[in-house]
């Protein structure tokens, strides 16, 4: 592992939601990048953030939140959702635009912590 932390991409509608993950995320020893908006999503892609992984909390956006998780999946930026609710229709959208994992809220932070670094750092 490198001597700097590795950065996460914390992107959620909820201010107070993104400030605790940031908080916590920061206590795992990692440095965060966050989009409260899919502009700001937007404006992190287009400047190609050195990202290891994308924490995405898509309560708030609707259907728009798609074609950028779409985005960091075609951008090698391995993907966690954070959804509100667990349905066929949900899950099958989330995999479908690159998600590799869908958490369900209310999320226990030992389980988020464990997949966090899970997906970055997986057992071969």
């Amino acid at each position: 592992m490198s001597s700097s932390p590795e950065k996460l991409l914390i992107v959620g509608s909820n201010p107070r939601n993104q400030e605790l993950l940031v908080e916590f995320v920061a206590k795992l020893g990692y440095t965060t990048l966050r989009a409260d908006t899919l502009e700001m999503l937007d404006t992190l892609l287009d400047d190609a953030p050195q990202a290891a992984f994308a924490l995405v909390d898509i309560t708030g956006f609707g259907n728009a939140i798609w074609s950028r998780c779409a985005r960091l999946h075609e951008m090698d930026i391995p993907l966690l959702l954070i959804a509100p609710r667990q349905s066929l229709a949900l899950k099958q959208l989330g995999f479908a635009h690159g998600a590799q994992t869908i958490l369900q809220k209310p999320v226990g932070m030992k389980d988020l912590a464990d997949t966090i670094r899970g997906l970055l750092h997986p057992k071969v």
